[in-house]
């Protein structure tokens, strides 16, 4: 369905202004956080324009109609340049179209909902082949290819395992024999495909399927189809961190951010037209126990968090579509800072912004000529000196 069909190889925010033509020559620190930049996506703008139809959302001063909720756990939001106050309903009313479209996808691939198809699915888990709806078998056919690409650093058949873990503070970590137990229980090739009848097979009894690390990327690109589809091609959706830019501004890219992992504001932006932008932190959840810090990044081949001394502060993942920049930017948090920018440089279709524990910044070779830096942005790796002549 929509945009995966193309077949590409994240919290962001999206800056409307602020950010275009900074100096990006690398000072040797990250800076003290500025504050937030202004006109962000999240912070809608007083309205300079309105349309004369009373039940018209506000244009504002740069072109666009805004608009958030909350849906699947997180907060929402799509931003659409109209141009033309006159199409300010006909707007209001795609933005309520997609809206809907994200809760209808959450009632399918909700692993939180028992009565998701999701889970009814999971419940399955054993027995035989269960046809699905077309949405389910498309994220999981994906989800699979992913996993085989990242060699198990995503995995959607972890939920069993992740169920053990809890992140808000005063939490305590499972037990080894509780993450061992479960631990069999994981393995993409567990999930059995019948694209013949669009059915599909869990393997294992007891296998628990969790699409946490795709499901958000999915749901922005569905919602980005039908925006295109109702006549307004030039859109951001955002869907808790994971981001999708279709088309531009008023004829310029947009600037979607890169959150700072050490505060409020902008690390840096991306000038972005049909591509997604999604990034993941071991700073955004983690608990503290017996001197020991657990961040959320969870490896599924092990059933505990990436060491610390290959796990990346941040991460952000770009690719074509945002179910793919969704799925990618956790393998590569999961694979650690040296071999998830190899994985990004040898793979077609990806790259990616990774902030080391140091607080270096590793760029990938297609980005970097493209990532805008404020004036005094983190430090970068010393290059490698040039071999004698």
């Amino acid at each position: 369905m929509g945009r995966l069909r193309e077949r590409g190889l994240a919290s962001a925010r999206l800056l409307l202004a602020g950010l275009v033509g900074c100096n990006q020559e690398p000072p040797q620190q990250l800076p003290p956080a500025p504050s937030p930049p202004p006109a962000a996506a999240a912070e809608p703008e007083a309205p300079a324009e309105t349309a004369p139809d009373p039940e018209a959302p506000p244009v504002r001063k740069d072109g666009t109609v805004y608009a958030d909720s909350e849906l699947m756990g997180t907060h929402v939001s799509i931003n659409v340049w109209v141009g033309d106050p006159s199409r300010a309903a006909e707007a209001g009313r795609a933005v309520r179209a997609a809206f809907d479209e994200m809760a209808r996808l959450e009632q399918i691939l909700s692993e939180w909902r028992p009565d998701s198809d999701l889970s009814r699915l999971s419940d399955a888990a054993g027995g035989p082949a269960v046809p699905v709806v077309p949405e389910l078998y498309e994220i999981l056919e994906r989800s699979r290819e992913i996993a085989e690409l990242s060699h198990g650093a995503f995995d959607p058949t972890f939920h069993g395992v992740g169920q053990l873990w809890s992140f808000t503070p005063g939490s305590v970590p499972p037990t080894r024999e509780e993450v061992a137990a479960k631990l069999p229980l994981v393995g993409w090739q567990k999930i059995e495909l019948q694209p013949e009848t669009k059915s599909i097979r869990l393997s294992e009894p007891g296998m628990r399927l969790g699409l946490g690390a795709i499901g958000k990327g999915y749901a922005a690109d569905e919602a980005s189809v039908l925006l295109t589809k109702l006549g307004f091609p030039n859109h951001v959706v955002e869907v808790g961190g994971d981001t999708y830019a279709a088309g531009t501004k008023d004829g310029k890219p947009w600037m979607v951010g890169i959150q700072r992992p050490d505060g409020p504001g902008a690390l840096g932006a991306i000038p972005s037209r049909d591509q997604a932008v999604v990034t993941s932190g071991d700073y955004q959840r983690y608990f503290e126990h017996q001197g020991q810090r657990y961040a959320h990044i969870l490896d599924p081949r092990t059933g505990w968090p990436v060491p610390i001394e290959r796990s990346p502060k941040s991460v952000t993942l770009v690719a074509s579509n945002a179910t793919d920049a969704d799925a990618f930017c956790t393998a590569v948090a999961v694979m650690g800072v040296d071999e998830g920018m190899a994985f990004v440089e040898a793979s077609d279709g990806l790259e990616a912004v990774i902030i080391t524990q140091d607080d270096e910044l590793r760029i990938s070779s297609g980005l970097r000529d493209k990532l805008v830096l404020p004036p005094m942005g983190p430090k970068r790796p010393t290059p490698e000196p040039a071999p004698p002549q």
